[in-house]
């Protein structure tokens, strides 16, 4: 009597398709592709709304000027000031004079009438004016920088 009573209950609950697997996959796959499906939709739209803002505000900035402010003031250096190496050796003034001229771009008063028996030998990395004080020191003369 047992087994009449299982045969009844899984006749009572059995309708056709409940045991097919094909059936099953087909349901398990298709909500499980729907939400991945829109879970990417949503990703890419928020990369696109991420990146449309991104690309308008580098838009905006580059082609209307709009730079970040800064509160440090701009720094001028005086071409006196801009370090260089320059090098001599055994070099009579006048020539000394004339190189400094064209390497550091400039203009040097004060040469002494006998400067041509000034000889300079001098390797020096420096600014303009820290080489003029340096060649003052060395040969005693009173060269100076004009403003």
């Amino acid at each position: 009597m047992k087994e009449d009573k299982d045969i009844d209950f899984v006749a009572s609950h059995y309708h056709a398709g409940l045991f097919d697997t094909h059936a099953a996959l087909s349901r398990i796959k298709g909500s499980a592709t729907r939400w991945w499906t829109r879970s990417r939709a949503a990703a890419a739209a928020v990369a696109f709304i991420v990146l449309g803002a991104t690309a308008g505000v580098l838009i905006h900035n580059n082609y209307f000027g709009h730079e970040a402010a800064s509160d440090a003031p701009a720094t001028v250096v005086s071409p006196k000031e801009i370090v260089k190496v320059i090098d001599f050796e055994q070099t009579p003034l006048p020539v000394v004079v004339d190189k400094i001229k064209d390497v550091y771009g400039v203009e040097i008063n004060g040469l002494p009438d006998d400067a041509d028996e000034y000889l300079l030998s001098l390797h020096y990395e420096g600014s303009a004016t820290d080489l003029v004080e340096v060649i003052n020191e060395i040969l005693g003369t009173d060269l100076e920088i004009a403003e």
